[in-house]
């Protein structure tokens, strides 16, 4: 398993404060993620009200690996805990139908 550290972060704006969506976005995270993370660990990041400092992005790129338990089915960030590109909402419809069509003749055949 690759270490999501190993991932190539985007490089942090100089910027004061950051809004939800930036602070994710450059932890390679979703929103889901760090609500649900800071949830799990009874820890706040940040000084409400949508505002996060450099430090707290620093930190929370650093706490990545810990995200991972909080993946979302459809990652907005286009990458696994591990690195790797996950797949997109259409693409698991186009699979899951597949499967549907498959099944439906497997029954049908055998009915």
């Amino acid at each position: 398993m690759t270490s999501s550290a190993n991932v190539d972060l985007p490089p942090i704006p100089a910027k004061r404060y950051f809004s939800l969506a930036e602070l994710c976005e450059l932890a390679q995270i979703s929103p889901k993620q760090f609500a649900q993370w800071q949830q799990e660990h009874g820890i706040v990041v940040g000084y409400g009200a949508d505002h996060y400092t450099r430090a707290d992005v620093v930190k929370t790129r650093k706490l990545r690996d810990t995200f991972a338990p909080f993946v979302d089915a459809f990652n907005h960030n286009g990458l696994d805990a591990d690195g790797r590109p996950a797949a997109t909402a259409e693409e698991i419809k186009t699979g899951l139908a597949a499967l549907s069509d498959k099944i439906e003749k497997a029954l049908a055949g055998n009915g």
